[in-house]
């Protein structure tokens, strides 16, 4: 069952349920929510008690699903870990990034910001750099590391948008 399901079979999931006693383990849901198979963890949810793991909404979000992190989020209890903004933020998947930062309270907007940095996510990052300019008064070290972090990475251009939120900051 772990295996259709990771592979968006919902039908086989389903003969799987109503045919065979082997059951499933956790992995099942994980997988699905991992590749985005929304209507693969519905029905998991609805029809099987052994549930997922937070590798589930982690995954999920670092794989940019957002649908999936919502109907995780809204219906199941296991959450996720600071693995979820830091991954979506890394591959630069701005929408569930605010979605994290605005319903979840797991993960800080500045090590997702240096994890965007690193990975030449300039969107992702220059949202973060305000979310985190609005949360605290003194951010300048922090948005300067991750300047430094996109630097060394070869990304020059999140560089010189962090270094330019620093000026504009003091100019303020």
């Amino acid at each position: 069952m772990s295996i259709a399901a990771a592979n968006e079979q919902l039908e086989m999931v389903e003969w799987l349920h109503q045919n065979r006693r082997e059951g499933c383990t956790k992995q099942a849901m994980d997988d699905a929510a991992e590749n985005g198979h929304l209507a693969v963890v519905e029905r998991l949810h609805a029809n099987r008690s052994e549930g997922c793991t937070e590798d589930a909404m982690d995954n999920a979000a670092g794989n940019g699903h957002l649908e999936v992190v919502r109907f995780l989020h809204a219906n199941r209890h296991e959450g996720c870990t600071s693995a979820a903004l830091n991954l979506a933020a890394a591959h630069g998947h701005l929408e569930v990034v605010q979605w994290l930062c605005a319903s979840r309270s797991e993960g800080r907007p500045e090590t997702a910001m240096q994890s965007a940095a690193k990975n030449g996510q300039l969107a992702v990052t220059e949202w973060l750099s305000e979310e985190v300019s609005n949360k605290r008064r003194r951010c300048e070290s922090t948005i300067r590391s991750a300047a430094r972090i996109a630097k060394e990475a070869g990304h020059s251009d999140v560089a010189d948008l962090l270094e330019r939120k620093i000026k504009q900051r003091r100019l303020e």
